[in-house]
């Protein structure tokens, strides 16, 4: 049994939970198809400490409790519920940009989960459906990639039928990520997407068509060949752009991150807004420039081996 709140020491327990990218796949994984994914080595770090359910989250300007109706309260509070956790404070350093398709909602259940798992002496069975009953608050039906990516790190493929499969590599790329500022809702992105294909059936096959780009994306990556990886990446944005989840903000990110060297770029996560990746080899620096001259920020990070864990 885990011990009654009376019970609890006065003592600091942590958890991390990482950000992630999707490379390839994003909305197909909805329905059934493969996706590639990395959890970043950014994500969000919390601390939990007896207290009485503050939840605080500066870099996102949250400070709440769990008794709002806020989505952020509302996700903790299921997390407590589940693991029968009361009269704890979370504080949380989050490394990555909210509703940004960074997967931060994940990363939060996720260290949030973890902290006060290892506060309560929860088994990670249980920590796993804590984690999932935050997600749906903010998804409402999660596919389940950004959760397997903030957990476990690493690049891996997911599907819904197959779950997390890690991929190892014997190389690194680095990969740059262009931030918009924009924030979005995942779950209305996805509701969209949708409704397209149910109102437009011949939509579906560039769900398909998605798929299959991520499975050559599958087989690039295996290959080491990145030139083949960057090309795949520009196929999957316009499929996603004939899905209308791009963004004017999107775009020139995209244009800009192609006319600065990249040999590859395209929206990540949902769309909508949030973020853009580019494979850019020797021009990393060119493409963060010329973002920075548009009006926008990113950063570079680098997957594979010696990448993220």
């Amino acid at each position: 049994m885990r011990p009654a709140p009376d019970d609890l020491t006065e003592r600091l327990e942590t958890g991390f939970g990482h950000g992630k990218v999707i490379l390839l796949g994003e909305h197909a994984v909805v329905f059934g198809q493969p996706a590639l994914a990395a959890g970043l080595p950014q994500g969000v770090q919390a601390v939990v400490s007896r207290g009485t359910g503050r939840v605080s989250v500066p870099a996102w300007n949250v400070e709440t409790d769990l008794v709002s109706s806020g989505p952020v309260s509302r996700a903790v509070a299921a997390i407590y519920r589940t693991l029968e956790a009361t009269q704890l404070d979370v504080t949380c350093d989050a490394q990555i940009p909210a509703a940004a398709g960074l997967g931060s909602s994940a990363a939060f259940a996720v260290a949030i989960a973890r902290a006060v798992g290892a506060y309560v002496g929860a088994p990670a069975e249980l920590q796993a459906q804590a984690i999932f009953a935050a997600e749906s608050v903010f998804h409402e039906t999660p596919s389940g990639i950004d959760t397997a990516a903030a957990s476990l790190g690493g690049l891996g493929v997911f599907s819904r039928a197959a779950g997390w499969k890690p991929l190892a590599t014997s190389h690194a790329f680095e990969l740059c990520i262009g931030l918009t500022g924009r924030q979005r809702q995942t779950s209305q992105l996805v509701q969209s997407v949708r409704q397209l294909c149910d109102r437009t059936p011949v939509a579906r096959r560039v769900i398909d068509t998605l798929g299959d780009v991520t499975r050559a994306g599958l087989d690039a990556l295996a290959l080491a060949d990145v030139d083949t990886l960057g090309r795949l990446f520009d196929v999957a944005h316009g499929l996603l752009a004939a899905l209308r989840v791009s963004s004017p903000e999107l775009e020139v990110l995209v244009h800009s991150a192609r006319t600065s060297g990249a040999i590859g770029a395209k929206l990540t996560g949902a769309g909508g807004g949030g973020a853009v990746i580019a494979l850019a080899p020797g021009h990393t620096h060119d493409v963060l420039a010329a973002w920075r001259r548009s009006g926008f920020t990113g950063f570079a990070v680098t997957l594979g081996a010696g990448g993220a864990p």
